[in-house]
């Protein structure tokens, strides 16, 4: 089974009686523009949900809080399509009680009630169960917070309450898995806090998760909020954003730059245009329609097609974004893939079970053993809740004080137990804290146990014979050629092959079953194996998602198209190939030009590079300044690959239907087939086929193209490439059995301009972070597709992945990080005991608050502020408040406290020594003159220090710490005294401001010129006795 999703071609279809080799540019487009007009024209004819299958649902509801429905998602219709014109005046607002929608900057009241988003008949540890597996079907650690929300929370929310938090944002992720047709609203986020004091929590989670494209993405309609200012938001004032690129990745950030602005109202929402140089949409995703018969398996709204390019969903659980889209709002038909599969060996036997199972062995073996040069990525680690009361549902409530980043260095440098209150440490803290592992401790286990054995013995043990020569004790010395610099993993393989040879008789028909693999490893990385890099050719491994592969039958364009339409149409302009682009390195917020080959000129505020890395390399997009020699180098670096295929549509199967695949063995080209070099250039020519009846409707095989012959079949001729395929075929399946194809098409990637290969690939020469190089932004310039995406790269979720986290880029640069206050937790009881009202709240309020003042924070953007009122009741109070401030000055400031950790006393004293010292260990080995140690390792090594101290040498600053706390017992006690003093002095002050006729029904008088309107009249006397 195949784990590469983005095998990608691009299409030419040939008549059968005429199989000819067209212009190599021109492989982009069908034959006939007329037919490829259908296929992506404006979609607003009757026909046009035949491209998808739109259900409809009575009901597009959420479960209610009382339901225990327990299916991942409930399937319900998508909006009707709608032109963007349109949209703009029809757009729904979210309706909440007594407030608004979510992410609200205005000064509106959202009501909130503790659980109202948890269903009160599902029991707390079924409950939990559900949110566990929505964080894992959104790519979150259920258990712990991830990177980005550990580095903004670490110094605001106690670590104790790490597992409050997880909870919550669990919960909300929950909602979206359940259903994700219906967007989640911050009033739905807010319900899944259980108690009022979590609110600000909640808040903050739900902005994150809609930031990051967790949550309301795809197709689905978010509601436009209410904005918190009169009138109507200048729909026409806003920035304009070109994306440049028609796939996965421009549609995917151009659709989430349309939506995630209807949670921000205050903000003017961007004008997206998506420039795409072909006259269809979709990029490395062709579905070529087939023209030469027609299906009768398909359904109506189906029709046939062949994958000219991506092909594969590689699994849809723990977090493949395209679960949310294809199945769970698409409701599009997918065939999952069956693994079995049978090879045929050059003479048309299929080879023996027995005998594949051991070379294959033998080939991972040789595979595992050159794990031990690759690189090893160390994974961030992150502050963790409590798993059992994560999986039970419940929320630990206790305070201690400390925050993450203080428990946390607190923990490292072993002065923990002098800052938890004696109580807590003869329980035991529930909270664990992202622990400072040393590098060495990062080592890949996963590493088959045959691989700890010499070479021969493993051999032995799965099943050959050894050479009578060939002592147990042997094994491969592959340590040498490892050593080179850019050492590739095919030169390893080849050496490990060859060193095998030595210890086995290995015979013709073994090298042949070994080369296969080769074979689909090289379609897995798009390039023969002599051009990865061994020690990063996986560097995205273990990110891989789970469950059954799957093709979506009727073809795969269809989630472009959808990504395109819903909930209203994209302004995607075909035939607008780019050629020029002016931008703004330094300046996030400058100006930039986008240049198209026929003149056009499309004035920007920002740009979205999403054009494949091929582009990139051949620089037929010219950038005004150059890109930097850093960016130039990553792109330079990088590999960029190259599958092709060969489609053959049949009246009639001759194959075994009931299998998703067959391969066939390749003869060596050269030599006897005893050596490993004689297979490389032919091994991946036809060495796979794919039997696509299931999802095309018709008798179809693709057989693909990979490694060298993918290269080959650029030059190759149509009618010799085919008649080569059928070749091979007839000697498997006998020369009568297989017939001349009705319709055969032949795809040549690297000579699409548009493409210029498939799908990135970690070359020898490639640095481990150049994928994040190609991804960083320049000033108003940004980049989005598979090659940017370092998790996930050569995948179309990968594509469309970096396609939210720029439209998250953009968004940040537009309106703002999150904002966050002091304090995420705040004491608050409502005086129904069950909701209280709540404004948004980002930061503290910079103007005191009187004690007694309703002012209870509820929502995630914006300062407290009291109840709505009438304007002249907002005037009179300000008023008031002016001339009290003017009189007594605004309240005492909270004093600021001196440090009570004697740690990070020694630490302050001792950093920047050693620092020094860590950066000279870290120049050393590295052989690197700036070389620098990161924080977390002078902060390991000062915590060493720091338990080596004695006693007597912690003792003064231990000592510091008692008289600063004594210092800040006694400035917190004056300061609550002068607080108090200053409370009561606002009433006095207050009373003798209205003494001097300013009463409020006197002061409206005055403003009025002495007229009084009753109705404001009564308000203002429910406000004073309010007051």
């Amino acid at each position: 089974m195949m784990d590469t999703e983005m095998d990608m071609s691009v299409g030419s279809s040939i008549p059968v009686d005429n199989v000819l080799m067209g212009d190599p540019n021109n492989h982009a487009s069908p034959p006939t523009n007329s037919k490829f007009k259908h296929e992506d024209a404006d979609d607003d004819s009757e026909n046009a949900h035949d491209m998808l299958r739109i259900l409809r649902s009575e009901d597009n509801d959420r479960d209610s809080p009382n339901s225990s429905m327990t299916s991942a998602s409930l399937i319900s219709g998508l909006p009707e399509s709608k032109s963007s014109g349109a949209n703009q005046a029809s757009r729904k607002k979210t309706s909440l009680p007594n407030a608004e929608s979510p992410l609200q900057r205005s000064k509106m009241v959202a009501k909130f009630r503790a659980k109202s988003s948890i269903p009160t008949k599902l029991p707390p540890t079924e409950y939990g169960r559900q949110c566990v597996a929505a964080a894992y079907a959104s790519r979150l650690n259920p258990y712990a917070l991830h990177e980005d929300e550990h580095h903004l929370l670490q110094e605001r929310l106690c670590h104790l309450h790490v597992t409050v938090y997880l909870n919550i944002r669990n919960g909300i992720l929950r909602l979206w898995a359940r259903n994700p047709n219906v967007s989640v609203n911050l009033e739905e986020a807010i319900g899944c806090a259980k108690d009022e004091r979590w609110t600000q929590l909640a808040c903050f989670a739900y902005e994150w998760l809609v930031r990051g494209g967790y949550i309301n993405f795809g197709c689905v309609e978010v509601p436009l909020s209410v904005k918190s200012t009169r009138g109507r938001r200048n729909e026409s004032g806003g920035q304009t954003i070109v994306v440049i690129g028609g796939g996965m990745a421009g549609l995917g950030c151009a659709r989430q730059l349309t939506s995630v602005f209807n949670h921000f109202p205050d903000h003017t929402p961007p004008r997206v245009v998506v420039l795409e140089g072909r006259g269809r949409i979709g990029g490395r995703i062709y579905s070529h329609p087939l023209t030469s018969k027609v299906s009768e398996d398909l359904a109506l709204h189906q029709r046939p097609t062949a994958e000219m390019g991506a092909h594969i969903i590689v699994g849809f659980e723990h977090g493949n974004p395209l679960d949310t889209i294809v199945r769970g709002q698409l409701a599009l038909d997918c065939h999952s893939l069956r693994d079995l599969s049978t090879l045929y060996d050059t003479d048309g036997s299929a080879v023996d079970e027995h005998q594949d199972t051991m070379v294959e062995r033998l080939y991972n073996d040789v595979l595992d053993r050159s794990g031990q040069y690759r690189y090893k990525r160390q994974k961030p680690r992150t502050a963790m809740g409590e798993k059992e009361m994560i999986d039970s549902g419940r929320d630990a409530t206790e305070d201690d004080g400390l925050t993450i980043s203080q428990y946390e260095e607190a923990t490292a440098s072993g002065t923990i137990d002098l800052l938890l209150p004696a109580k807590s440490r003869r329980r035991g803290v529930g909270h664990k804290a992202a622990k400072q592992d040393k590098p060495s401790e990062q080592v890949d286990t996963d590493m088959d146990t045959q691989t700890q054995l010499p070479a021969a013995t493993a051999a032995k043990e799965i099943g050959f014979h050894l050479k009578s020569t060939t002592r147990l004790d042997e094994s491969l010395d592959l340590d040498r050629l490892a050593a080179s610099p850019n050492a590739s993993l095919g030169d390893l393989l080849d050496e490990g092959v060859t060193q095998y040879t030595r210890f086995l008789e290995l015979r013709p028909k073994a090298m042949r079953l070994l080369n296969w693999h080769f074979a689909n490893l090289e379609y897995a990385n798009a390039a023969n194996v002599k051009r990865l890099s061994l020690s990063g050719w996986d560097q995205d491994s273990g990110n891989e998602f789970e469950g059954e592969h799957a093709q979506i039958i009727g073809g795969y364009q269809q989630v472009p198209r959808a990504l395109w339409r819903f909930p209203d149409k994209l302004d995607v302009r075909t035939n607008q190939p780019v050629s020029q682009i002016r931008y703004d390195p330094g300046d996030p917020g400058g100006r930039a030009t986008v240049t198209c080959e026929d003149g056009t000129v499309i004035e920007a505020d920002k740009v979205v590079i999403t054009v494949p890395l091929g582009v990139l390399k051949q620089q037929s997009i010219q950038f005004h300044p150059p890109l930097p020699q850093w960016k130039q180098a990553a792109i330079s670096r990088l590999g960029f690959g190259l599958l092709n295929k060969i489609v053959l549509v049949f009246d009639q199967p001759f194959w075994d239907v009931d299998r998703d695949m067959f391969g066939l063995l390749r003869e060596p080209r050269c030599g006897s087939g005893f050596a490993q070099d004689d297979y490389r250039a032919g091994r991946g020519q036809f060495y796979l086929f794919w039997n696509c009846i299931e999802t095309s409707g018709l008798p179809v095989l693709i057989a693909l193209m990979a490694g060298d012959s993918a290269h080959e079949a650029e030059t190759k001729s149509d009618h010799d490439l085919v008649s080569s395929c059928l070749a091979q075929l007839r000697k498997v399946f006998g020369e009568s059995s297989v017939p001349t194809p009705s319709e055969t098409i032949v795809t040549r990637w690297a000579s699409d301009r548009f493409a210029r290969g498939t799908y990135s690939f970690v070359a020898a020469e490639a640095e481990p972070q150049d994928y994040d190089t190609l991804a960083r932004s320049l000033g108003n310039l940004y980049f989005a597709g598979e090659a940017t995406c370092g998790s996930h790269p050569a995948t179309v979720h990968g594509a469309y992945l970096s396609g939210l986290r720029a439209a998250s880029d953009i968004l940040e640069s537009i309106i703002g990080p999150i904002s966050l206050p002091n304090r995420l937790v705040v004491e608050t009881k409502s005086s129904n005991g069950n909701s209280v009202d709540l404004s948004a709240v980002v930061t503290p309020v910079t103007a005191p608050k009187r004690k007694g003042d309703p002012v209870i924070p509820a929502g995630t953007f914006t300062r407290p502020v009291k109840e709505p009122t009438s304007s002249l009741q907002q005037d009179w109070d300000a008023a008031m408040w002016d001339y009290i401030y003017g009189a007594i000055g605004f309240a005492p400031p909270q004093p600021s406290k001196s440090g009570t950790n004697p740690f990070l006393l020694y630490q302050k004293e001792h950093w920047n020594a050693c620092k020094e010292r860590c950066d000279s260990k870290k120049r050393t080995p590295a052989g690197k003159v700036n070389a620098k140690a990161g924080r977390d390792e002078v902060r390991m090594e000062l915590g060493r220090m720091w338990k080596l101290l004695s006693d007597e040498e912690k003792a003064p600053y231990v000592e510091r710490t008692r008289t600063h706390k004594d210092a800040n017992d006694d400035a917190i006690m004056a300061w609550k005294a002068a607080c108090v003093e200053w409370d009561k002095r606002t009433w006095e002050v207050k009373d003798e401001w209205i003494k001097q006729g300013n009463a409020f029904e006197e002061w409206v008088s005055k403003r009025n010129g002495g007229g009084v309107d009753c109705g404001t009249l009564q308000g203002g006397k429910r406000y004073r006795a309010a007051l």
